[in-house]
């Protein structure tokens, strides 16, 4: 068979193992939404579970079809499939192996299928990180992403989400945390600067705030608001009211430092 025939026969390949990958994705996500409607009737948290481990589960299904696929294509060439002859023939190929077992890449990937199966965290799910905090937005073969209230994305590696320390905030209590730093001048009254910042935070809303001494510096206070806020409230904007209103309170005032 010369090279235009293989070429041929691989492009065909290709084609058909496209169309396989498509229908492969498109029925396995079209059972799992009729299998999550009925479970979701019964039992959404059943559901909600359901639907973190067949997000990761579809990704390694769909991975390892690319994968035979493209094996299948390089396979029609006689040079890939010599290439290939001669790999797995050598003794290399177990070093080798062994070697990539421990590779970060398959690292995260098995991280990934811990995660999708014990589930300490679930899409949707509002984490803590190391200083990163926000939703879980989807668990990859690699990363679990996250957004930020700040609209940012972060990428967590998988292995990293075994094995620290996160905290899951809608389990239990799904409130969201309030810290806003507020500077006052070192000779102020802090007593007055503590109740006019807590009387401006908390009217931005019915929100359960405290103002504390966070940290005394050479010529500033720094006084701490914090507190909790509903779970569907906007944080971003939350915080931005409380602080120009208290900043506001205390520059009134004559309190923050010149």
């Amino acid at each position: 068979m010369d090279s235009s025939s293989n070429a041929v026969q691989a492009v065909v390949l290709g084609v058909v193992w496209i169309v396989v990958i498509v229908g492969v994705r498109f029925a396995l996500r079209f059972a799992f939404v009729r299998y999550e409607r009925r479970l979701a009737e019964h039992d959404p948290a059943v559901a909600a579970r359901r639907r973190t481990t067949f997000s990761f589960l579809l990704r390694v299904a769909i991975a390892l079809v690319v994968l035979i696929g493209a094996w299948s294509v390089l396979s029609v060439f006689p040079a890939t499939q010599e290439v290939a002859h001669a790999f797995l023939a050598s003794s290399a190929v177990l070093a080798l192996i062994a070697g990539l077992a421990l590779t970060t890449p398959l690292g995260n990937l098995g991280s990934g299928v811990l995660l999708a199966f014990t589930q300490p965290v679930r899409l949707g799910d509002r984490i803590s990180v190391g200083e990163h905090t926000g939703v879980v937005e989807s668990i990859s073969l690699s990363y679990t992403s996250l957004v930020t209230d700040e609209g940012r994305h972060i990428f967590v590696p998988n292995q990293t989400m075994v094995s620290t320390m996160l905290v899951n905030r809608s389990v239990g209590d799904p409130r969201r945390v309030i810290s806003i730093r507020l500077p006052v001048a070192i000779d102020a009254s802090i007593g007055d600067a503590r109740r006019l910042a807590l009387e401006a935070a908390q009217a931005t809303g019915p929100v359960a705030l405290k103002v504390q001494i966070a940290e005394i510096t050479e010529k500033t206070v720094w006084l701490e608001v914090g507190g909790f806020a509903p779970a569907g409230v906007d944080l971003a904007d939350l915080s931005t009211g409380i602080r120009e209103g208290a900043l506001g309170a205390l520059a009134k005032a004559n309190l923050l430092p010149t």
